[in-house]
C-alpha cells in the first residue's frame, strides 16, 4: 500500500507541475509566434493584424488552459480520493498521514470551487484590455493569486508526504 501511496504522490506531483509549465507556455507561445513569425504563419494573420492575432490567440489559449484546468481538477479529486484510500490502508495508521491526506483532499476541493470561479471571471475578461483597470481584473487577479497560493501549498504537502512515505518505506524495509 505504501508503494501505490509513493507512486499517486509522485503522479500527482509530476501533473502539477507539468499543468504549471503548460498553462504558462500557451501564453508564452502566442508571443513567440508572433515576434518571429514563419512566412505562412504572416500571411494566415496578416487579414487580421497582429494586435487582433495577438488577441483571439491568447483567446484560444485561455480556452484550451480552461479546458485542461477543468481535466486536471478531475484528475485531482481522483488522486486526492486514491492517496486517502492508500493512506487508509497502511497498518498499523499513522495519524498524521491521514492528516496531511485530508488536508490535500480539502485543499484539491477548494481549488476546484476557486478554479469554477476562476474560469467563469476569466472569460468574461478575454476580449478586455488588461491595461483597463476593473473591479474584475482586480478580482480575478487576487482569486488567482490565491489558487496559486493554494496549489503551492498542495504541492509542498504532497512532497513532504512523498518524502515521509519514502522513508517509512526504507525503515520497514531494513527491519526485515
Amino acid at each position: 500500500m505504501r508503494a501505490l501511496l509513493i507512486m499517486l504522490l509522485g503522479g500527482w506531483i509530476v501533473g502539477t507541475l507539468l499543468i504549471a509549465f503548460v498553462a504558462t507556455q500557451n501564453f508564452h507561445t502566442v508571443d513567440r509566434l508572433l515576434s518571429t513569425p514563419t512566412p505562412e504563419f504572416s500571411n494566415a494573420i496578416a487579414p487580421l493584424g497582429h494586435d487582433p492575432a495577438r488577441v483571439v490567440l491568447r483567446y484560444l489559449v485561455a480556452e484550451l488552459n480552461r479546458l485542461y484546468f477543468n481535466a486536471w481538477g478531475l484528475t485531482q479529486l481522483a488522486f486526492g480520493a486514491a492517496v486517502v484510500i492508500a493512506v487508509i490502508g497502511l497498518r498499523p495508521l499513522n495519524r498524521s498521514m491521514i492528516g496531511v491526506a485530508a488536508t490535500i483532499f480539502i485543499i484539491v476541493i477548494v481549488s476546484l470551487l476557486l478554479s469554477q470561479s476562476l474560469l467563469s471571471l476569466g472569460r468574461s475578461l478575454d476580449f478586455v484590455p488588461r491595461t483597463l483597470v476593473s473591479q474584475e481584473l482586480a478580482r480575478f487577479r487576487t482569486l488567482h493569486l490565491v489558487y496559486t497560493a493554494l496549489d503551492l501549498l498542495k504541492l509542498t504537502l504532497c512532497v513532504w508526504l512523498l518524502i515521509r512515505s519514502a522513508r517509512q518505506a526504507q525503515a520497514v524495509t531494513l527491519k526485515r
